[in-house]
């Protein structure tokens, strides 16, 4: 049996306008597509949606070993994606990683706002609670969020969040319908599940140690 040969293409935020140019070079010379539908959408090739995931994702690479296949995540492929998992099933010389512009620097770009000391937290298809420790020891962040851990849901489990960090809620960031809402105690948070929280310290305000 052939080695499956693997593009992981980052796909961006969303916008086709930060889609890099090498990213489009390989969405034309793939032979088919794995990925979300609003990721594959418009493509010539053939297109797969897996469910699960990443169960999925892997069980059509292999059932497909003498095809190129696009491996398209949303954002960057080094942050939070499916790389991980695709490098580890099939081995890094088997697999093509074409980076992306990430959430992290669409959001922080969003709010004029540098992120180098940033940190960086996802609660997307986890169960896990956030490091509300870890969160507070930070200067500035960024959650990842989906659809039953999105912004109003995180704000309402941690309001205190709100007395140390000054925080925006963001959906969709680079589509049409993108939403950027500075967040106050009487702001109406969207619950849209491509969304996620950035927060920046407040000056003169002491770090806490865990949840309250």
């Amino acid at each position: 049996m052939n080695q499956p040969r693997i593009s992981i293409i980052s796909m961006g935020p969303g916008s086709p306008g930060l889609l890099t140019a090498r990213a489009r070079r390989a969405l034309e010379t793939i032979d088919l597509a794995v990925g979300a539908p609003r990721l594959t959408q418009g493509l010539t090739v053939p297109c797969y949606s897996p469910e699960p995931l990443i169960s999925g994702t892997i069980e059509y690479i292999r059932s497909h070993p003498d095809k190129l296949i696009g491996v398209l995540v949303s954002g960057d492929a080094g942050f939070y994606s499916l790389s991980r998992a695709i490098v580890a099933a099939f081995g890094r010389k088997s697999v093509t990683v074409i980076p992306g512009v990430s959430v992290v620097q669409a959001a922080f770009a969003a709010i004029a706002e540098p992120w180098q000391e940033a940190r960086f937290f996802s609660v997307h298809g986890r169960e896990a609670v956030l490091n509300i420790p870890a969160i507070m020891a930070s200067e500035r962040f960024l959650v990842l969020c989906d659809g039953s851990h999105n912004p109003r849901a995180i704000l309402e489990r941690y309001p205190r969040l709100l007395e140390y960090f000054d925080l925006w809620s963001m959906s969709n960031l680079s589509l049409d319908n993108e939403m950027i809402v500075p967040v106050t105690r009487e702001t109406v948070i969207p619950e849209d599940p491509l969304s996620c929280v950035v927060g920046i310290k407040k000056e003169k305000e002491n770090h806490i140690d865990g949840e309250q």
